[in-house]
């Protein structure tokens, strides 16, 4: 994950519609006028002020998708196992 230099840049991120994170994985991203936050346990939405009152001191990532792809020949070569012993 790549850090995010600053409180600005990660407001600047949000508005190009980026997905940010701190290091416990919570993501933040723009919901409308909002900003929608997704951590372990919980999900809500903060105003602007709020966000910057609550979460400037914090440490932010930009999101970066992972490679992972389901393989589905595993998928095909299992259910086609599984229905020949089903009888």
């Amino acid at each position: 994950m790549k850090k995010i230099d600053n409180f600005h840049q990660v407001i600047q991120y949000l508005n190009d519609k980026e997905i940010v994170l701190t290091a416990d994985r919570t993501s933040f991203y723009i919901k409308g006028k909002r900003i929608a936050v997704n951590g372990k346990n919980s999900h809500y939405l903060l105003s602007f002020e709020d966000f910057k009152n609550l979460y400037q001191k914090e440490t932010f990532y930009i999101y970066e998708p992972t490679d992972e792809t389901v393989n589905t020949e595993k998928d095909d070569e299992y259910y086609s196992w599984k229905s020949k012993n089903a009888n």
